[in-house]
């Protein structure tokens, strides 16, 4: 993976150093806040963790999970990893990710992403790690709008990340 398309590496362009503030997180799933250094949210990411147990995530998941941030933990182990940008859609935020962000603005967008792991006993298999949203903040939707392509279906696995924090989507269909 190449560290400069990481989420993280695009924040720390614009605006410096980036650091992750956990809101809520267990083995499994995790919801974190990506600030500058002056403490404003940047990026609310919702995590789901898969498999954890391979011995190439030994070092780097109990560093995430004491709040290092997903891809840079990974990178900085040498992890081989691949981030799959899998689309991306509007939401309609809640208030309390309105907070967030400080602003009065009702819609942001969200990028959808899996996380997939070299599998340590083989030189062809990788497995899924996690599957992330990053919803970003409305004043940068433009900025992030053309990394990834509109999904034109919402899925069971991905509307559990957007329903475990309360984000509305907009004009998507969902697959039943």
């Amino acid at each position: 993976m190449d560290q400069r398309r990481l989420h993280t590496s695009t924040l720390e362009e614009l605006y410096g150093q980036i650091e992750a503030d956990i809101i809520r997180q267990d083995e499994h799933f995790r919801i974190v806040r990506l600030k500058d250094h002056q403490s404003k949210t940047r990026t609310l990411g919702v995590v789901s963790f898969f498999d954890v147990d391979d011995a190439a995530l030994k070092i780097a998941h109990p560093k995430i999970l004491a709040g290092g941030m997903l891809g840079k933990t990974l990178f900085d182990a040498s992890v081989a990893f691949d981030k799959q940008l899998i689309g991306s859609f509007m939401v309609k935020l809640p208030l309390w990710a309105k907070k967030e962000f400080k602003t009065q603005n009702e819609l942001s967008l969200v990028i959808y992403s899996k996380i997939l792991v070299q599998d340590s006993t083989s030189l062809t298999d990788q497995f899924l790690y996690a599957e992330l949203i990053e919803i970003i903040p409305p004043d940068l939707t433009a900025k992030f709008a053309n990394k990834t392509q509109p999904l034109p279906i919402i899925g069971d696995e991905l509307l559990r990340l957007v329903d475990a924090v309360d984000l509305s989507i907009i004009n998507q269909i969902k697959k039943t």
